[in-house]
């Protein structure tokens, strides 16, 4: 099975992490409802305060859509003065077959 994994890892500002759990409630509930999702899901880092978005897409234009999306669009929006720093990889994947 062929599908696009996103890891979107978010250093927050100090202080900020539980604001941007709580904005991203509605991001994980509507993403998860998307044509195409197969996962979606935020995780807290154990050693730290980062978040990590990790997702799973059937395709590009999947991901693309939920890019265009009204909670994608506001979660960035909205949750932009809490962030310090972000990085997103974006990895095509086949599922190994042993």
């Amino acid at each position: 099975m062929d599908f696009i994994l996103v890891l979107a890892k978010i250093q927050p500002k100090e202080g900020c992490r539980d604001s941007i759990i709580e904005l991203s409630e509605e991001l994980v509930y509507e993403s998860l409802l998307e044509e195409g999702n197969i996962d979606y899901q935020l995780l807290k880092s154990s050693k730290d305060d980062a978040l990590t978005f990790v997702e799973k897409w059937e395709s590009k234009e999947y991901l693309r859509k939920h890019m265009a999306s009204p909670h994608f669009l506001n979660f960035n929006s909205d949750s932009e003065e809490f962030i310090k720093s972000s990085d997103i990889q974006i990895i095509e994947a086949t599922k190994t077959e042993f």
